[in-house]
């Protein structure tokens, strides 16, 4: 997977910076400054309109004013507040329709997309997580390359078991993410079966901590796949994007 620069898309640091910058003054001006100043100017043309009027003699009298004024307040600040937001919803959405804007999109996009699958090659990426944070990560791989969550066929008995649908096949994940590594036969024996009972064609097994060599010869002509770190790595390196 090539990073995605910004000359690959005709762009220079100088624009981007710029752009943002721009977006942010323009946002800035519409949703806080110009929202502020017109308030302010319309609570100071109320006050000097009315306040000869209703000059307060009691306490009661200055009470009602401190509420009437505060509500104008309120009001002079809300609806400019309300009118520049739609104004700055305005503007973004024209700006959306610009060739510039669809250019950077897309550049962002797909650093954005670079990045997220950069760190999945890291072997510590993986090492450092809990066992929940890792099979949450192993499924979203899956579903990235196109795998279906057969959620309906999950056994509620084993939470750590998951069916996946792929090219009309079904697969039978199991996670193994104690800190030692996986080295029973019998508990293989025990997943073929269950596989055989969902109906799925494969066994996946992921272990974090990996797996005892003996193993490898024990599922030879079995439908099993063994999967470590370096082994879930090699699956994040077939995506591309």
């Amino acid at each position: 997977m090539k990073v995605p620069t910004f000359q690959k898309f005709g762009l220079t640091k100088a624009q981007l910076r710029n752009v943002e910058t721009r977006d942010k003054k323009i946002s800035d001006i519409l949703t806080h400054h110009l929202t502020i100043a017109i308030g302010i100017g319309f609570g100071l043309v109320v006050y000097v309109l009315y306040f000869n009027k209703v000059r307060p003699d009691n306490f009661i009298q200055i009470v009602t004013q401190v509420f009437i004024f505060a509500s104008l307040g309120i009001i002079c600040v809300g609806v400019p507040a309300v009118l520049f937001k739609l104004a700055e919803m305005f503007y973004i959405r024209q700006k959306s329709k610009t060739d510039e804007h669809k250019v950077i999109t897309k550049y962002n996009e797909e650093r954005d997309s670079y990045e997220f699958w950069k760190i999945r090659k890291d072997y510590s990426f993986w090492n450092m997580m809990d066992g929940l944070s890792f099979e949450k990560e192993v499924m979203n791989i899956y579903l990235h390359l196109g795998y279906e969550d057969k959620a309906d066929l999950n056994d509620e008995n084993f939470e750590q078991d998951r069916i996946m649908g792929f090219d009309d096949k079904l697969y039978y994940f199991t996670f193994h993410t104690k800190i030692t590594e996986f080295k029973e036969f019998a508990e293989i024996d025990k997943l073929l079966e269950r596989k055989d009972n969902s109906n799925c064609d494969f066994l996946n097994i992921y272990s974090p901590k990996g797996f005892h060599k003996s193993l490898n010869e024990f599922i030879k002509g079995k439908p099993v796949n063994l999967f470590d770190i370096n082994g879930i790595i090699k699956v994040v390196r077939t995506i591309k994007n």
